[in-house]
């Protein structure tokens, strides 16, 4: 029995294992933990060119692999969650509730008082939306197959108040794929957004909201961002990497865009091109209220609404 049958032979059944399990939902892993490896292969190639027998190899090699395998599906994240240990612990709210193992809400209580509101957000995989207003500050639901569960941090200096949502995922067998989150806002503060998300399918309708700053970086998902002209002046900064990105904005505001896109679909209707990687809208200097746009997309379809 050849060394190099048995590690292909092994490799290759390993590899369609854990993507049958991962398609069928009943494993996730992170891609990155398998790029991580790859100083491995110095090791199994020193291995294969040993002086000794094939069935001491074989042995190694069974080993190696079952750390391997072990190592991606229980391995470091590439996108951690935050412990945000510089907030006052007191700041600390985990008084959600857990109602199942596929399901959690938690609201964060609205003052009269705040006037600006920062959400922050680790979104990772999965789908999210935010299309509802809240009484309270912000309000969260999350449905899911597994028992996923979000933390979050909450931080007021006089009339700010910042809250800050990361998802605990430190188990190996749970699949973001499968899990479905639902965010509302309270209508009343000006809001900063600002969102990591990465393989995710995103939908956030921002129109019934002062939003005053959008941030996105954006792994390779689809994200579908709708604003509205609440606030006179907003500025919108989007990130995306191997994505569909759609952008929906109000037909009467002004649009200044600043784009870099390196093998990007781009379909800018009612944009006037300035110069290279810079557009504006027609009513751009006389419109009431104005939107300043900087997107880096990289191989992505990008597309702006007027509505």
């Amino acid at each position: 029995m050849k060394f190099r049958n048995v590690f292909w032979g092994l490799s290759l059944i390993i590899i369609g294992i854990l993507l049958v399990a991962r398609n069928m939902g009943m494993i996730d892993f992170e891609w990155f933990n398998i790029v991580r490896l790859w100083p491995l292969l110095f090791i199994l190639w020193g291995l294969s060119v040993l002086p000794i027998r094939d069935t001491i190899k074989i042995g190694v090699l069974v080993v190696l692999l079952g750390g391997a395998t072990w190592f991606v599906l229980d391995g470091p994240e590439s996108q951690n969650s935050h412990d945000f240990e510089f907030l006052i612990n007191n700041n600390f709210d985990d008084s959600d509730n857990i109602s199942s193992a596929s399901q959690q809400n938690f609201t964060v209580p609205y003052s009269d008082t705040i006037q600006y509101a920062t959400l922050e957000m680790d979104a990772a995989a999965g789908k999210f939306s935010l299309n509802d207003t809240t009484s309270d500050l912000l309000a969260l639901t999350q449905q899911s197959r597994w028992r996923n569960h979000y933390q979050y941090l909450v931080k007021r200096t006089g009339h700010d108040v910042m809250v800050k949502i990361s998802e605990e995922s430190n188990r190996a067998f749970h699949n973001n794929n499968h899990k479905e989150v639902s965010i509302s806002l309270n209508r009343a503060p000006v809001w900063n957004i600002n969102l990591d998300a990465g393989a995710s399918s995103v939908n956030y309708d921002l129109s019934q909201f002062k939003v005053r700053k959008f941030s996105l970086d954006g792994g390779a998902g689809s994200f579908k961002i709708t604003l509205g002209n609440k606030y006179p002046d907003v500025k919108i900064d989007i990130n995306a990497g191997a994505s569909s990105l759609t952008l929906r904005v109000p037909e009467n505001t002004g649009c200044d865009l600043e784009i870099t896109a390196v093998m990007s679909g781009k379909h800018l209707s009612g944009f006037t091109k300035v110069n290279n990687g810079h557009y504006q809208t027609e009513n751009y200097d006389t419109a009431k209220n104005k939107i300043q746009l900087n997107v880096d997309a990289a191989v992505s379809s990008f597309r702006i609404i007027r509505y």
